[in-house]
């Protein structure tokens, strides 16, 4: 399965947001490449927000793995 970007979701938002600009501004074409462009640094954005499924997955020994007496690393406690 393909790792999620975050562009399409970031260019959906980008667009709306471009389009209300342009109707406002009464400039179509000004609003959908500010749209654009906010878009691309949204997905940008949401890319590095950490949201991705990578982090924390169930092969990943260590993801929520917590004993009882705190050993979460498999080191003895004592030591």
């Amino acid at each position: 399965m393909r790792a999620r970007t975050g562009l399409g979701i970031g260019l959906a938002l980008g667009v709306a947001i471009g389009v209300s600009m342009g109707v406002a501004l009464q400039n179509w074409a000004l609003g959908l490449v500010f749209g654009v462009s906010i878009g691309i640094a949204l997905s940008v954005a949401f890319r590095g927000s950490g949201g991705s499924a990578e982090k924390g997955s169930e092969d990943d020994d260590d993801a929520g793995s917590d004993s009882a007496d705190g050993a979460q690393d498999g080191r003895d406690p004592s030591a």
